[in-house]
């Protein structure tokens, strides 16, 4: 009686979860996608990518540190809370399964959000099907990379809100990279050499390659704020050579936080 009533009151609390998740998200979308048509960053349907490509970031990270945090914590307070932490901690291989199941776990309502965004998306803005299908594998990955970027952080500072930001902060760097290079020409005679990988560790740039024909830092309104166009650059081609970047970045990550989480065991 008692675990099914544990079961239910859990589903409850998940579905209320994964509710303020879409509602958040939704809210975030709409201001975002607002300001890029404002300062006429593209396309309805390219402003309303690069504006759930910054949704995810922001959000995936807290879910995912959260979650490892709450869940630790539930497996020490309960009975056999000697056992299970005594098999998470020297097992392990089980403690990167036990890890990588509470990232995939977390990453669920922001996937499930991609999937409702983007579906609509299909309708309002007249976006062709298979750039909607490319649009939710690059955002699926980008929500398990900043999610294991979220969950370094919180190993890293124990808290889980710290571990966003250490993301958050992570992705405000490489989106503005290519406006970081504006000081540093003051220093650098020739920037070529920093184009390229500025440009491919740039999560929006995913944009430039399912939108073929963008160019996004020739729009008037970036055209002068960054050396980019100044030099000979190329967008990461194909498309998804941006999130193998990402994949990189969350997998040496979600390492790291594994190789703590074997040797310490909490982040409380």
């Amino acid at each position: 009686m008692k675990p099914s009533l544990d079961m239910i009151i859990n589903n409850r609390n998940y579905f209320l979860k994964s509710l303020s998740v879409c509602i958040i998200a939704s809210f975030l979308l709409w201001i975002l996608y607002q300001l890029l048509m404002h300062i006429k960053l593209g396309l309805p349907a390219e402003c309303l990518f690069m504006a759930q490509v910054c949704v995810v970031l922001l959000i995936a990270p807290y879910l995912a540190a959260y979650t490892v945090h709450t869940r630790f914590s539930g497996i020490r307070f309960s009975t056999d809370a000697a056992a299970s932490t005594r098999l998470l901690t020297r097992n392990h291989i089980f403690s990167g399964w036990w890890l990588l199941r509470q990232l995939v776990i977390s990453q669920v309502p922001v996937l499930g959000w991609v999937f409702l965004s983007t579906f609509v998306a299909l309708f309002v803005t007249n976006l062709p099907f298979t750039k909607a299908l490319q649009i939710v594998g690059i955002l699926g990955i980008y929500s398990l990379s900043a999610g294991a970027v979220g969950m370094w952080g919180a190993y890293i500072f124990r808290d889980a809100l710290f571990g966003a930001e250490v993301a958050t902060l992570l992705w405000c760097i490489l989106i503005g990279g290519p406006f970081l290079l504006t000081p540093l020409e003051r220093y650098v005679d020739n920037l070529q050499p920093f184009i390229a990988p500025v440009l491919h560790l740039n999560p929006l740039m995913a944009v430039c390659g399912i939108f073929e024909g963008m160019d996004i830092f020739r729009k008037p309104v970036l055209y002068e704020l960054t050396p980019v166009t100044s030099y000979d650059h190329r967008y990461p081609n194909p498309w998804y050579l941006t999130g193998v970047w990402q994949l990189g970045i969350g997998g040496c990550c979600f390492l790291g936080a594994w190789r703590m989480f074997g040797s310490r065991g909490s982040i409380a």
